[in-house]
């Protein structure tokens, strides 16, 4: 962990939150180790902690812009496959402790100990140390990503629409999860204006959103 602290520039004084945030749910399976900390909760929080400083970040470059201007960048900058593409560059997989059979280059864990790594900096070090970490690891790709295919993901085109027919910012919720700890699955629906839009399943929280998001465009777009 010596080396990732070099890159990030950051010396953790509690070096078991560094450790928490890069260990995988399947290292309870087979252990008498009941409470073993896992990158899960740190993920929870990392999330907020990244979602904050990118609304931060584009609110203070992009002055003049709208709020639906900003809502389309910040879901792009904030996405899995970005913060996947961040997490590949810092080589995170091989700080990873998981079971051998977990896919440790999977993009959606990757995207999730992004996270975590972030929520642990956060609690050791402040928020300033992770706006430092951010705008040199992800604000600085913001013009690729913006050109990319993540600009235009469904989420975001979602928001868009539901915007536009006056149904109001779409919502997510959990409707169920299962499998194996390194191969969850989860099932997620998305609602605006007081009605179910979409379902969807993935191997993540965000890939059944991003599926469940795809699904509700279709019945908009088909006037359902």
């Amino acid at each position: 962990m010596r080396k990732l602290e070099q890159i990030l520039n950051c010396s953790f004084k509690n070096k078991g939150l560094l450790k928490q945030a890069f260990t995988h749910g399947s290292c309870k399976q087979g252990t008498s180790v009941s409470d073993c900390e896992t990158y899960e909760r740190l993920e929870f929080f990392g999330d907020s902690v990244v979602s904050y400083l990118t609304a931060e970040f584009l609110f203070l470059k992009y002055g003049k812009e709208s709020e639906g201007t900003l809502s389309k960048k910040k879901s792009a900058i904030v996405s899995g496959t970005a913060l996947a593409h961040v997490a590949r560059r810092l080589k995170l997989h091989s700080y990873l402790i998981a079971a051998k059979e977990v896919d440790k280059k999977n993009p959606a864990l990757l995207a999730d100990v992004f996270e975590a790594m972030i929520g642990a900096v956060y609690l050791d070090a402040g928020v300033e140390k992770c706006r430092e970490i951010l705008s040199k690891f992800l604000f600085s790709e913001e013009g690729e990503i913006l050109k990319s295919e993540i600009f235009l993901n469904p989420k975001t085109l979602l928001n868009e629409k539901s915007q536009e027919l006056g149904l109001g910012t779409p919502a997510y919720e959990e409707l169920d999860e299962w499998g194996e700890l390194h191969k969850r699955k989860f099932k997620m629906a998305v609602s605006a204006g007081g009605k179910l839009l979409g379902q969807g399943i993935g191997f993540s929280k965000k890939e059944a959103e991003q599926n469940a998001a795809k699904e509700a465009l279709k019945r908009i777009g088909s006037g359902e």
